[in-house]
């Protein structure tokens, strides 16, 4: 996303200079990327509301510092993702956010508006509820990527994990999608082909 990421750059570059049509664009272009970021962590939507408002306000507090951020995409999701974190551990829920289900539970995941599968109203409501079955992690890195548009090395810094974690979780959301609509799709869940066949579409679509 070269274009994206200029235009981001030019932002930071006018807020710095105390530009308030800079800033109020900015928000427009990513407060709803990053309250849906932090509601991932925090599962409440008033309490990601107010800490993605107040990530806005230091912004333009600490506008001069500004020419310090390489990345001005990253530094905000990073920056979302930290507020987060000190939330949970002050209110001493971390633990239980971030606990995966049982093994054998079943894992899928897909957002809601991805091209033609997604004109399927039936398809689009098991989607839902399989994204809504993730762990947290799996799921947050699934959403950075498909939903948000990030690289897989951008995610990576965001969540402090390497690049192949990313990666593999990605496939491995895609795989179990596969595994999850293939009786959906007409083919038979237990059937190795059916399987290969189902995740195969799901990768042409995907990646």
């Amino acid at each position: 996303m070269p274009a994206q990421n200029s235009k981001i750059n030019e932002l930071f570059r006018e807020i710095q200079s105390g530009n308030k049509a800079a800033f109020d664009e900015l928000f427009a272009l990513y407060y709803d990327r990053l309250l849906a970021f932090a509601k991932q962590y925090t599962k409440q939507l008033e309490s990601a509301e107010e800490l993605t408002s107040e990530l806005f306000v230091r912004i333009w507090l600490k506008r001069e510092t500004l020419s310090t951020v390489l990345n001005p995409e990253v530094y905000l999701f990073i920056s979302i993702k930290n507020a987060c974190l000190n939330l949970i551990r002050s209110n001493k829920k971390r633990q239980q956010i971030f606990t995966e289900p049982p093994i054998g539970q079943v894992l899928e995941q897909i957002p809601h508006a991805y091209g033609m599968l997604m004109e399927d109203k039936e398809l689009s409501k098991l989607l839902d509820l399989a994204v809504a079955a993730l762990p947290a992690q799996r799921q947050m890195i699934f959403k950075l990527v498909k939903e948000q548009g990030l690289k897989s090395n951008e995610v990576a810094q965001i969540l402090g994990l390497s690049k192949r974690t990313v990666e593999n979780q990605l496939y491995k959301a895609v795989k179990a999608l596969a595994e999850a609509i293939s009786e959906y799709l007409g083919y038979h869940p237990q059937a190795k082909t059916a399987k290969i066949q189902a995740f195969s579409n799901l990768a042409l679509l995907f990646f």
